[in-house]
């Protein structure tokens, strides 16, 4: 009985898990599927300009930069900018200190190759420490296209933590809502809330910017740089040749 109990209980979140991804999605959906689509022109111009997509988030927001680095399915042209020290896999308490630092976000926008033929997508589910928004900020004054990829609601709810007192969504030149609610996590049990969305909702978001980009290189007839999977035949032959292409622009690669 008490296994019979658990295993209902069990179920019972994770469907009401599945729900609140559901409800973000729906929103993502019903208002921000112009916004996708809007970025997906501006990068789909700047490849198509020799320019490239630079990516940058800080904690858990770099896994949406890995998300469309490298990726089976994924576009070439991609700079990710990820920052050991703003990341988790070195000191993660020590990343969360140092995001909130004015001067980190402009010092590694100075350090790239940015220029106004690419874009730049910050992503930041609060929007408000200083590396993300100071970043977006210091690009957006070299003349790229900024868009951001935050939680609006978030935003609003919280103080900014940086030298131009200002959110990411007040900084970049487009905002793209990822409808999650405030501090992320989404259900609650008792005096204990889990069930993060920002990196579902985020990877929805940019996977759907990289499908729609490549909608149109196949709309104007030109074969899109897409990688394939190393696991599949051919994977290999075909990646090797967009690394190629690809690599005096994007280090990392």
């Amino acid at each position: 009985m008490t296994n019979e109990f658990s295993k209902r209980n069990t179920m019972n979140l994770i469907n009401q898990y599945y729900q609140k991804i559901n409800a973000s999605l729906k929103q993502i959906i019903e208002k921000e599927t112009n916004k996708i689509e809007i970025l997906a022109e501006k990068a789909y111009g700047a490849i198509r300009s020799n320019g490239l997509i630079y990516a940058f988030g800080t904690g858990h927001s770099h896994i949406l930069v890995e998300e469309i680095f490298y990726r089976a399915g994924g576009i070439a042209p991609v700079y990710p900018v990820l920052i050991g020290s703003l990341m988790l896999h070195e000191r993660a308490v020590l990343s969360s200190k140092l995001e909130r630092i004015d001067g980190i976000g402009e010092a590694i926008a100075s350090d790239l190759p940015i220029s106004s033929r690419d874009v730049v997508i910050v992503f930041s589910n609060s929007g408000s420490n200083s590396v993300a928004v100071t970043f977006a900020e210091s690009t957006k004054k070299i003349g790229a296209y900024v868009a951001a990829v935050t939680s609006v609601e978030h935003s609003k709810n919280v103080t900014a933590r940086n030298e131009l007192g200002k959110k990411l969504y007040e900084v970049a030149d487009l905002t793209i809502d990822n409808h999650v609610p405030y501090g992320d996590a989404s259900l609650k049990m008792n005096n204990i809330t889990v069930g993060p969305l920002s990196t579902i909702c985020g990877a929805f978001i940019i996977d759907s910017v990289m499908a729609e980009i490549v909608k149109l290189f196949e709309k104007d007839g030109i074969e899109p740089p897409v990688f394939l999977s190393a696991n599949v035949p051919q994977g290999d032959e075909v990646n090797a040749l967009l690394v190629e292409k690809y690599r005096k622009y994007i280090p990392m690669l």
